[in-house]
């Protein structure tokens, strides 16, 4: 069984913009952690946090969607 880190790393190797997606996800995440941590927000601000956080979440899937595959090639290289 591959541990999440080695599996990032077997997946950055096979898939060249899995590294991208990780930057992305990252950047996402800090948007939205610093418009959360806003006390109010206003109608436009909560629609683009929304959009933010769907966007993020496809990254997220898209991951682990690169991870799995990865992981199965690996197994049947074995």
């Amino acid at each position: 069984m591959l541990r999440d880190e080695n599996l990032k790393a077997l997946t950055r190797e096979k898939f060249h913009h899995f590294k991208t997606l990780e930057k992305k996800h990252q950047e996402l995440d800090d948007i939205i952690d610093k418009m959360e941590k806003k006390a109010v927000l206003t109608p436009k601000e909560e629609e683009e946090l929304k959009k933010l956080k769907a966007e993020r979440l496809r990254l997220r899937d898209e991951m682990l969607y690169l991870m799995q595959k990865a992981k199965e090639e690996a197994e049947n290289e074995k």
